[in-house]
């Protein structure tokens, strides 16, 4: 049952709410939301948008396609072993709604816009571009729009460099803002990227900005030592640490 698509904005945004419910990486995410549209991977998906008229989404069928498609999507669902976290996969197909124009959260209310061309990305790619020029500007005025961005973004090079400003938080390359660096090594090592990961242990470990969490801090270290998508220099830090 292939849905097709004039553009990928309503793939990515289904992409970007299954991985954020579930703590994907971006690459399991959006293996699993191409195959509950019928695709055997994500470049297929890709190649495919805009090629046919585009599928009725689910505000525009009747209840009976409906309901052939949510249990198609449930289906490949369970078949892609993913952890529900407990809930079933029609349970969680109702919540995520992935080929609907306006998904609703729990409770009701309008799931949010898609990054792409909104107030919060430009926001973001404004903070980027102000403190890539300015280092001696606090970034703490700027933390919301990074922490926005660095959830939602799917731009690498974008995620990259708020890495780098997080890095340079810690470095002394910029003024110490501990508590904002915190904050934005808490969004990054959300997304996967093994840095900020162990950064973000350092900080747990040492108590720098806000709490310290020894138990925590060692399982991100576990976490960066069992990963296989780990460089190689610092799974060796996450291991020597582990080790001391």
């Amino acid at each position: 049952m292939r849905i097709y698509f004039q553009n990928a904005s309503i793939p990515t945004r289904a992409v970007d709410r299954l991985k954020y419910r579930l703590s994907l990486k971006e690459s399991q995410a959006r293996q699993v939301t191409s195959e509950i549209f019928g695709y055997k991977d994500w470049t297929e998906l890709h190649s495919e948008l805009g090629s046919k008229a585009a599928s009725a989404l689910d505000e525009a069928c009747d209840s009976v396609t409906l309901t052939e498609r949510r249990d198609y999507q449930a289906s490949k669902l369970v078949a892609s072993s993913i952890d529900l976290h407990g809930e079933s996969a029609d349970d969680f197909v109702r919540w995520w709604q992935p080929s609907a124009a306006n998904p609703q959260k729990e409770g009701g209310d309008s799931t949010e816009t898609p990054f792409a061309g909104s107030k919060e990305e430009m926001s973001f790619h404004e903070a980027l571009s102000t403190l890539a020029h300015a280092a001696h500007q606090p970034v703490g005025r700027f933390e919301q729009a990074l922490t926005t961005g660095i959830r939602r973004t799917e731009n690498e090079s974008s995620l990259r460099f708020a890495e780098s400003i997080a890095d340079e938080l810690l470095s002394g390359n910029r003024n110490r803002e501990p508590e904002v660096a915190r904050h934005l090594l808490e969004a990054l090592a959300r997304r996967g990227l093994p840095r900020s990961i162990l950064n973000l242990a350092t900080s747990l470990d040492l108590g720098d900005g806000g709490p310290k969490d020894e138990k925590r801090a060692a399982a991100l270290l576990e976490q960066l030592a069992k990963s296989a998508t780990t460089p190689d220099d610092l799974k060796r830090i996450a291991e020597s640490r582990l080790g001391a």
